[in-house]
C-alpha cells in the first residue's frame, strides 16, 4: 500500500501494535484479575459457612456447660446463617458440589437443636436427645471442613491458572512488539545503511549517485536531496577546478616565460655579439660568450626537465638505501648551490635505511635543500635529523630538514606544494619544485608536511613507509 511507503506511517503502525498489545495485555489481566475475583467471593461463602458452623458448636458446647439458652439460641442463628451460606454456595457455581443431602445434614442439625432448645425450657434434656445433637453437629462440621478444603483447593488452581495465563499473554506481547520492532527498524534502518554503503561507494569512486527507490517515501525525498547535492558539488567543483586550471596555467606561463626568456635573452646577445664581431674577438673572449651559451641552454633544459619531471609518471625502482648516503650525495649534487657560509649539521644514525627509488629521492632533498639555502639568503644553518619510527602510513623511516631563514608565511603554508605556487618573485621560479617534491613522496606512499614559526625558520617532515615484502617481490 502507498501509504506504508512512508517511514513516518511504519513508525507509527509500529508504535501502534505496541500500543495494542499493551492495551490487550491489560484487558486481559483485568478480565483474569475479575475471575480470581469471582473465585475469592466463593471461597468466602465457604469461609462465612464453615465459621458459622464452627461458632454454633461452640455455642452448643457452652450451653451444655453453663445450660444458657442465650447460647442456644445464639447457635440457632448461626446455622440459620450456614443454611443461608450453603444456599449461595449451591447456587453460585460448579466447582463446589453441595449435595441436597449436606443441605439436609445441616437442616438435621438445626431441627436437634431446636429440639434441645425446646426441651431445655422445661426439663433437661435426655441423654439421647443430647447425642443427636453431638452426631448432627459433628456431620456438619465435616461438611464444613470438605467444603473449606475444596475451596482452597480450588482457588488455588485459579491463581495457578490465572499466572500461566498472565505469563504466556506476557511472552506473546512481548514477542509480538518484538517482531514489530524488529520489523520497523529494518525498514527504518536497512534504508538508511543502504545510504551509507552508496555514499561510501560514491566516495571510492564506484557510483555516482544515490538509488533510493522502493525504499520509502522519506529516504527517496533525502536520497533525491543527496543527489542534487552531489549534482551541485560537482558542477562547482567542475567549475573550481577550470578556474583553478586556468589560474595554474597563467602562473606557469608566466613563470615559464620569465624563466626562459632569461637564458634566451642572453643567448640571443652572445650570438649577436659573436655575428657581429667574427673574426675580431680574441679567442678567450669568442670561448667565454660560447660557455655563456652553453649554460643558458643548460639552463633552459633545466626549466623544461622541471615541467617534464611534474608530467612524468615514471615507475619508481625501491631499494634499502642508507640515509646518511642519500643526505650525503644530495649535499654533494648540490654542493656548488650552497655558500661556505651555510653550515648544515646532520643528526643520522649511519645505520639507518629508507626504501626509495634512489635517483628519484636525491631530487626531493636536493630541491629541498636548495630552497633552505635561498630562505637562508646564503647565511645560516640547516639541521638534517633522520631516526625510524612508526606511524599510522606504516613503520619506516623520518627525515626533517629545517633551515634557519626568513620562513614561510602562514597564508602560503597551505600551497607551497601546489603546481606552479611560488613565494619568489617573478622570473625567479616556476613553482614546480615543491609540486614535484610532493609527487615523488606521495608515489613512495609517504607523507610530507612543511611548518614554519613566526620568528622564521621552516622545517620539513618527511615519513617514508618500510615497502612490504609483497611490493618489493612484485
Amino acid at each position: 500500500m502507498k501509504i506504508f511507503r512512508s517511514l513516518h506511517a511504519k513508525i507509527l503502525l509500529g508504535y501502534s501494535v505496541v500500543g495494542g498489545l499493551f492495551i490487550l495485555l491489560v484487558a486481559n489481566a483485568l478480565v483474569e484479575f475479575r475471575s480470581v475475583e469471582g473465585e475469592l467471593a466463593k471461597q468466602q461463602e465457604v469461609v462465612v459457612f464453615y465459621d458459622a458452623v464452627r461458632h454454633a458448636r461452640r455455642l452448643e458446647k457452652n450451653f451444655l456447660l453453663y445450660l444458657r439458652i442465650s447460647d442456644l439460641k445464639e447457635a440457632l442463628e448461626k446455622i440459620d446463617t450456614a443454611i443461608a451460606s450453603l444456599d449461595n454456595i449451591r447456587s453460585s457455581g460448579r466447582w463446589v458440589q453441595v449435595a441436597d443431602s449436606d443441605l439436609q445434614e445441616v437442616r438435621r442439625y438445626r431441627d436437634a437443636l431446636n429440639a434441645l432448645f425446646d426441651t431445655s425450657a422445661e426439663k433437661p434434656a435426655s441423654p439421647e436427645q443430647l447425642n443427636q445433637v453431638y452426631l448432627a453437629g459433628l456431620g456438619v462440621i465435616k461438611l464444613g471442613e470438605k467444603l473449606d478444603g475444596t475451596a482452597k483447593s480450588q482457588v488455588a488452581a485459579v491463581l495457578s491458572q490465572h499466572d500461566a495465563r498472565l505469563l504466556q499473554t506476557i511472552g506473546a506481547a512481548l514477542a509480538l512488539a518484538l517482531i514489530a520492532g524488529i520489523l520497523v527498524t529494518r525498514s527504518v534502518v536497512r534504508p538508511l545503511r543502504d545510504i551509507e554503503s552508496s555514499l561510501q561507494r560514491i566516495a571510492k569512486g564506484e557510483t555516482e549517485r544515490l538509488d533510493g527507490r522502493e525504499a520509502g517515501s522519506e529516504v527517496e525525498s533525502l536520497t533525491r536531496s543527496i543527489n542534487d547535492t552531489i549534482h551541485e558539488i560537482e558542477v562547482r567543483q567542475e567549475n573550481q577546478a577550470r578556474s583553478s586550471r586556468l589560474m595554474a596555467l597563467g602562473t606557469m606561463l608566466s613563470g615559464v616565460a620569465h624563466e626562459l626568456n632569461n637564458p634566451l635573452s642572453n643567448i640571443s646577445s652572445s650570438c649577436q655579439i659573436l655575428q657581429e664581431d667574427w673574426g675580431e674577438l680574441p679567442d678567450a673572449q669568442a670561448r667565454q660568450l660560447l660557455g655563456q651559451i652553453d649554460h643558458q641552454v643548460l639552463r633552459a633544459q633545466r626549466i623544461v626537465s622541471d615541467l617534464l619531471d611534474f608530467s612524468r609518471n615514471r615507475d619508481l625502482v625501491r631499494r634499502s638505501e642508507n640515509i646518511r648516503s642519500l643526505v650525503d650525495e644530495a649535499i654533494h649534487h648540490a654542493r656548488n648551490q650552497i655558500p661556505d657560509t651555510v653550515t648544515i649539521h646532520l643528526d643520522i644514525d649511519g645505520d639507518i635505511c629508507m626504501n626509495v627509488d634512489r635517483m628519484r629521492f636525491q631530487q626531493v632533498l636536493v630541491n629541498i635543500l636548495k630552497n633552505a639555502v635561498e630562505a637562508t639568503g646564503g647565511h645560516g644553518t640547516i639541521q638534517i635529523r633522520g631516526w625510524r619510527e612508526e606511524l599510522p602510513e606504516g613503520r619506516g623511516a623520518t627525515l626533517e630538514i629545517e633551515d634557519d631563514g626568513h620562513g614561510i608565511p602562514a597564508d602560503c603554508l597551505s600551497r607551497v606544494f601546489d603546481p606552479f605556487f611560488t613565494t619568489k618573485p617573478v622570473g625567479k621560479g616556476t613553482g614546480l619544485g615543491l609540486a614535484v617534491v610532493h609527487e615523488i613522496v606521495t608515489q613512495h606512499g609517504g607523507t610530507i608536511a612543511v611548518d614554519s614559526g613566526s620568528a622564521g625558520g621552516a622545517r620539513f617532515w618527511i615519513h617514508i613507509p618500510d615497502q612490504s615484502v609483497e611490493a618489493q617481490e612484485s
